[in-house]
């Protein structure tokens, strides 16, 4: 993978000092090793993923794009990595012997000593709830600094819709200054070559419209490189 960052409060500095520089380089290692796994792209193998578009005015039929990267073993390959380098899986935020406050389920993707991670391939909304856990965590001395994982915005629209993506985290974030209080290090990532990923959605573009046309279903199929440049609808209303 190719890696892009955004150093908020200083957390660059902060994960260069010894107490974090080994979990750093196993974080950057491990990210950059990365596959890009994808989904099969026969439509009756239930591979990739698609979602319908409206028609627009004079289109034969709906308008469909493609999904074809594969979140899930992506997800795994990295719980794999991290817990191979003794990184602590799904940390609890507040641990079961904390008193003075409710109890909470809230857990984290990935922690060593007081360094939290957690990786967003997932809708927009969930990184608010990640670095409200990292400010949490922060806040009850468990962590000194987080990092936060998130696709480029390219890759972000080959995984799913509305996906937290990392020039919009880093639009964001910084006006979040007076309510997270913590270093966070925000890591974008993306394919090193999109070529394979392209030719898997192109695959999955032509079956699905064979698969239709044979039932006698028109559909017009958005290509590779208008999905890529798509931003979500209330971003593109702003």
């Amino acid at each position: 993978m190719n890696l892009r960052t955004l150093d908020y409060r200083y957390a660059d500095a902060v994960l260069d000092h010894p107490s974090f520089r080994v979990a750093k380089e196993e974080i950057l290692r491990i990210l950059k090793a990365a596959p890009t796994p994808l989904l099969d792209p026969d439509p009756r193998r239930g591979g990739v993923k698609r979602r319908k578009r409206e028609a627009h005015r004079g289109d034969a039929g709906d308008r469909y794009f493609f999904l074809p990267v594969d979140q899930k073993a992506l997800n795994v390959h990295l719980d794999t990595q991290f817990r191979d380098a003794g990184w602590t899986l799904q940390p609890p935020i507040v641990s079961s012997g904390r008193t003075g406050g409710p109890t909470t389920g809230l857990k984290g993707d990935y922690k060593k000593g007081r360094l939290q991670v957690e990786v967003q391939f997932g809708n927009m909304a969930r990184w608010y709830t990640d670095v409200f856990k990292f400010q949490l965590s922060y806040s009850l001395d468990e962590i000194d600094a987080a990092v936060l994982v998130v696709p480029m915005q390219k890759f972000a629209n080959l995984i799913d819709e509305n996906v937290a993506y990392f020039e919009r985290v880093a639009r964001e974030l910084p006006w979040a200054k007076m309510s997270l209080t913590l270093p966070i290090l925000v890591i974008g990532v993306e394919p090193e070559d999109y070529g394979p990923v392209r030719a898997c959605y192109e695959r999955a573009m032509v079956a699905w419209q064979e698969n239709e046309a044979a039932r006698g279903v028109p559909i017009v199929p958005i290509p590779y490189d208008e999905r890529i440049t798509e931003v979500p609808s209330e971003e593109a209303e702003a």
